[in-house]
């Protein structure tokens, strides 16, 4: 995901999450109106297409898809932090609403994808696509169902398969909540199979084994289970790896564990100092965080940043130096920008919005680095209230906070804060430097090289760990 080479794919199971009916469920109705138990039958399009045969049309199913569906439940953890993820393609099969309700909550671009003529609609610039393979509640004269809309699936939509193939072949793919049961994807699969027969792309499935209180009887969980786990070590043949869970209540943490995993690629570099006042340290803070962008950019992590400015700017054009010198350009996804409004006279500050992007930025880093914080206050130069609050905020949220207290201000208020505190300083769930290194930090005669390589130091450890 953080290479943008990450793509999910979302299965019934995560509506059943929410609150909506699985497909035996779904179809409990259609099936005794015609005198047949949907919990009896494996194929339930085939269940569905003798409905729609005995009745004469396919408006009983819609009605049942519509009334049982097309209202919206609380969205699940599960799809709040997928809305999160860096991801720009999502595939489902469901035909509910969640993942555009959990994108619209964020205010995050989304494109929906649910007929195949919708394919040669252009992307939203930056919108993730979301591709509804087998249709939409809100579209329900185009969905796919019954046994028909399978055979007939390469004619009506079969412009989805190509490009889930393509997907599949140079994408690394996360399947959650999905059975892979599904002909389509096990069509697509075959496909893979026969393109990389020794070498395939590898792709991640989070699969529940069967427990004895799914089945009325033990006979019947044993065959499952028994048939569960020769699917899961099948699935290696497509490059498969199946991540099995006890419970799906699982699920929410795995995706959360991800999003953490991202977020310890992204360096925010929270700070400020005051123009004004002649400090004969500027300039020196100034090369400080310059040699901080440089230093994220040849690390490979990227840089989250509100610019400000002096510390921003600066951390911004050491970034851009080592993007530069490596010859990579890609700084529309390494770059996270959040400027802030600068305050005009005779305007009042707008604290409400600064918060919002401070509380974003905060989500988005894993590593939050302090430098400086101060501000002029009367031609004195004070705590920068606002550095303290962004500590606060990459605390909450379980930020490493890497404070270069050096230079005094809030950095080094929060360095002494950190400093023999209870906070993990070594291993994955690391927040805070170990005490010599903050010591290290916070010397005032340490010269710029020193500094550096202290911080470098550091990011070397939390890499390893993570």
């Amino acid at each position: 995901m953080h290479e943008g080479t990450g793509v999910v794919f979302v299965g019934a199971g995560v509506s059943m999450a929410a609150g909506y009916p699985s497909w035996s469920k779904l179809l409990m109705e259609i099936g005794e109106e015609i005198g047949v138990n949907s919990r009896d039958i494996q194929d339930l399009a085939a269940l569905a297409q003798s409905h729609i045969r005995e009745t004469g049309n396919a408006t009983g199913v819609r009605n049942v898809i519509k009334r049982e569906i097309g209202h919206d439940r609380p969205l699940p953890e599960t799809v709040k932090t997928l809305a999160r993820l860096p991801v720009r393609h999502i595939w489902t099969t469901n035909y509910d609403r969640l993942v555009e309700r959990a994108f619209a909550e964020i205010s995050r671009p989304l494109d929906p994808v649910a007929g195949a003529k919708d394919l040669a609609l252009k992307v939203t610039p930056g919108a993730t696509r979301l591709y509804k393979m087998h249709g939409s509640v809100d579209r329900l004269d185009d969905i796919v169902i019954s046994t028909d809309d399978y055979e007939l699936f390469r004619t009506k939509r079969g412009a989805f398969l190509p490009l889930l193939q393509a997907h599949l072949s140079s994408m690394s793919m996360l399947f959650v909540g999905l059975s892979l049961t599904d002909p389509n994807v096990r069509h697509v699969l075959s496909l893979i199979r026969e393109s990389f027969t020794d070498a395939p792309p590898e792709h991640f499935a989070i699969l529940k084994p069967p427990k004895p209180e799914d089945f009325i009887n033990d006979d019947e969980f044993k065959a499952r289970l028994a048939q569960h786990k020769l699917w899961a070590k099948d699935l290696s043949r497509y490059g498969l790896v199946a991540v099995e869970i006890d419970d799906y209540d699982e699920v929410p943490e795995l995706l959360r564990e991800v999003e953490r995993r991202v977020a310890a690629k992204r360096v925010w570099v929270s700070g400020s100092w005051p123009l004004e006042g002649g400090d004969a340290r500027t300039s020196q803070i100034y090369a400080v965080a310059e040699e901080i962008g440089r230093l994220i950019g040849a690390a490979h992590l990227d840089l989250v940043t509100g610019t400000g400015l002096l510390i921003g700017p600066a951390v911004v054009s050491g970034f851009m130096d080592a993007l530069r010198e490596g010859g990579g350009w890609d700084i529309d996804r390494r770059l996270i920008a959040r400027p802030f409004p600068q305050t005009l006279p005779g305007r009042a500050a707008d604290r409400a919005k600064w918060t919002a992007l401070r509380s974003e930025m905060a989500r988005l880093a894993g590593i939050t680095v302090f430098l400086g914080g101060l501000k002029a206050d009367k031609g004195t130069a004070v705590i920068a209230d606002g550095v303290m609050e962004e500590f606060a905020l990459a605390q909450a949220v379980g930020s490493f906070i890497l404070p270069i207290g050096a230079f005094g201000g809030a950095a080094e208020q929060i360095a002494k804060q950190l400093s023999g505190s209870i906070a993990p300083s070594d291993g994955p769930k690391a927040t805070r430097p170990k005490d010599d290194e903050i010591t290290a930090l916070l010397n005032p005669s340490a010269t710029e090289r020193q500094l550096i390589t202290s911080v470098r130091a550091i990011l070397d450890r939390l890499a390893k760990v993570t």
